[in-house]
Parts: C-alpha cells; structure tokens; sequence
C-alpha cells in the first residue's frame, strides 16, 4: 500500500485568499455556451471560466475529422475535453475564431503565473524558475477536498494495484476528472485553474532549445509535493496526447 502525503499539511498554514467561491459575473458567453470573465491583472483580457469541455470540443473534431481518443474511463458532456495535443487546441482556437469572427487563443505561461498570484522574472527560462515554496496552484491556504481535483483517496481506491504514485489524504469523490465547475471559483472566476487537468499554456519550457511546451495547474494524477507547487511546469511535446491534460482559452475580441 502506498503512504499518503502527510507533510503537505504542515506547510500551509495561510488562509487561501484565492478560493473563495468568487460570485464574478460572466462578461461574455460565446456560441459553444463557454463563459467568459475579464480579469484585470493580465491586461482585461477575457478568460474562460471553465476548461473547455467535452461539449465545446466536440464541434470542432467533428468538423475537422480530427482524430479524437476518448479515455478509459467515462465522462459526461461537461467533462474536460482530454487527449488534445498543444496543436490541437491552437487548432480549435484558430477553428472557433474563424467561425465566429473573433480571436481566440491560450493563456500564455507568464499570463497563467500571473493569475496563480506568482511574481517571476521574464528573463528566467520557464524550467529554471524557482519553486514557489508555499504557493500551491490553489493559493496559500490549506489543502482540502474543496481546493481542486487532485491525486487523492478517491484516485489510491481505484488505481492503487495499478499506479505508482502517492496520494493525499484528502477525498472529493472523483477518481478520475470531474465536471467542470465542481469547485469553488478562485478570485478570478476561473473554475478548476487547480486541478481536474493540466492546462495548456502558449510558452517554450526549454528556451532556446525550443522542443517543449507547458503544461500547468496539476490533474487529478497530481500528488506530489513538487508538482502541487504553482511554480511547477509539466513540459511536453507538441503533439503528446494525455489523459490528464486539457486546455482553457482566451478570447481577445468579443
């Protein structure tokens, strides 16, 4: 039997200023029925409120025939929408901006640290950032069941024969992804920004190589202590497809 995280607890002991259920109206919503909200802190550039879902991706595969595995376990409509590529989803943001006349795209890594409340030099390589020690994808405050979907006991009882990883002590009931908005909003409105998938960011983890893309925010595999930092960058290639990751987009013209 594997051990459960215990340590985590010990080093967060700030109330979470970030998870707080924000109630921020939604500023736009577009024809796939994605919401928007405009957050000031990275220029009132309009994110989405949820990570784009089964039901906003499936238009766009049908669409381009592209090639589109489901996972090995269920989900609904409102699930995130995973084994997507980076390409794939610069493709589905360039496909919805054609169709309705507007520019979509996703949130960039500096954007994406921004938002996670993370103060970082540009002139820093995203892989040699430092670890932001005490700052979680959810904030400052505490670790619990509400923060976001994580690697928790809901994952260790269906997977623990067959996963080499930790779990936290914690359990939100979803062992695999859930539907998004199952948690409280954060500050700015975003649902899931910790957990549920990985997210997509536009950005280069290992410049001036150039080889890798980032992913951010943790999964429902996350449960480690690095990888619960917001610091922590997930670098894959292109063209990768994983369960445990998905996209969240921007939209730049209303």
């Amino acid at each position: 039997m594997h051990r459960a995280l215990t340590a985590l607890a010990l080093l967060l002991l700030t109330p979470c200023a970030s998870v707080q259920g924000a109630k921020i109206e939604t500023a736009f919503t577009n024809s796939l029925e994605m919401p928007f909200v405009r957050v000031a802190s990275i220029g009132g550039v309009l994110v989405c409120r949820y990570e784009t879902r089964v039901k906003d991706y499936q238009p766009f595969a049908t669409a381009t025939g592209v090639d589109w595995r489901k996972p090995d376990f269920p989900q609904t409509p409102q699930h995130p929408a995973i084994n997507v590529s980076f390409a794939e989803a610069q493709a589905f943001c360039e496909w919805l901006g054609k169709k309705e006349g507007r520019k979509y795209r996703l949130l960039t890594d500096q954007e994406w640290s921004v938002l996670a409340g993370l103060k970082e030099d540009p002139n820093i390589a995203p892989k040699e950032q430092p670890p932001s020690t005490g700052v979680h994808h959810w904030g400052t405050g505490p670790l619990t069941k509400n923060v976001g979907n994580f690697c928790d006991e809901a994952f260790g009882r269906k997977y623990r024969n067959s996963y080499d990883a930790k779990w936290l002590e914690v359990d939100d009931g979803y062992p695999d992804t859930a539907p998004v908005g199952s948690y409280p909003a954060d500050a700015n409105g975003l649902f899931d920004f910790a957990g549920n998938v990985w997210e997509w960011v536009d950005g280069w983890y290992d410049p001036p190589n150039n080889t890798l893309r980032i992913v951010r925010g943790g999964a429902f595999r996350a449960g480690s202590e690095k990888r619960l930092l917001a610091s922590f960058r997930g670098p894959d290639p292109y063209n990768v497809h994983l369960d445990s990751v998905g996209f969240r987009v921007v939209c730049e013209k209303e």
